[in-house]
């Protein structure tokens, strides 16, 4: 079934529409997704569960651009940019500007500091240094960590560099952001401020996010979800549930 997006003046932030990906073909062919339909407004977060090798990965590649779907239409903004192939011209250039990501682990380089470690996205996107340096100090301290941006990878505690990770997340301020097992590394406490982050990012920038996830402590947060099982979503309503 397809998913139709509500009455509204400003357009889903993704919008999915029976999207597959089969890996291998005949006898020994594996359908990963199977007519997977999802939508997603701007200044949502939505959990993203289900077992493990239910496709979760899968469809967070796939609506990265990282993977190219077998069949079924992805339009993100407004824009379709897959339909029985790519639309988008520039695969690099839509992962640079309108997607960013966030891993279980923070993946940052050691030998930059925290600044350089957000700024770097912004100079790949052609932001003059000064001007990228600025914007990754913003994200920072939105983060609650422009105490350690002058700090390497290895000063940093596990929290800030998830912290950081999401500031180099949000440094092209992308309307979209795909975080796999975000909190998967980190203790109840610090798993729950960054989905409060999240939130608060999601609210003030208009970001619609999407967050992978099996961590217990996090799912009751979640206003809306999507579970996965066997490669197709059926959407469910969450909790919701305050982070005080």
């Amino acid at each position: 079934m397809n998913v139709t997006p509500a009455a509204s003046v400003e357009a889903p932030a993704i919008l999915v529409e029976g999207l597959a990906k089969r890996y291998g073909s005949g006898p020994t062919a594996v359908d990963a997704l199977r007519e997977v339909d999802m939508m997603v407004q701007p200044g949502e977060v939505v959990g993203l569960i289900g077992p493990s090798g239910s496709g979760k990965t899968t469809l967070l590649k796939a609506l990265g651009a990282v993977i190219e779907p077998t069949a079924g239409r992805i339009t993100l903004g407004g824009e379709v940019v897959y339909d029985r192939g790519w639309k988008a011209r520039d695969l690099r250039a839509l992962r640079r500007d309108r997607i960013g990501f966030v891993f279980q682990q923070p993946y940052l380089i050691p030998f930059l500091d925290a600044t350089d470690n957000v700024a770097l996205l912004p100079m790949l996107a052609g932001a003059p240094n000064a001007r990228a340096r600025e914007r990754a100090r913003e994200m920072l301290a939105a983060l609650d960590v422009a105490h350690r941006a002058g700090a390497r990878v290895a000063e940093l505690s596990g929290g800030e560099q998830q912290r950081v990770s999401i500031a180099r997340a949000l440094a092209n301020r992308p309307p979209i952001v795909l975080a796999d097992e975000p909190t998967a590394p980190l203790d109840s406490e610090r798993a729950l401020t960054v989905v409060r982050i999240l939130d608060q990012l999601a609210r003030e920038y208009r970001t619609a996010i999407i967050v992978v996830t099996h961590d217990e402590k996090i799912i009751p947060t979640f206003r809306r979800l999507y579970r996965i099982r066997d490669g197709r979503t059926v959407e469910e309503a969450g909790e919701g549930r305050r982070f005080d």
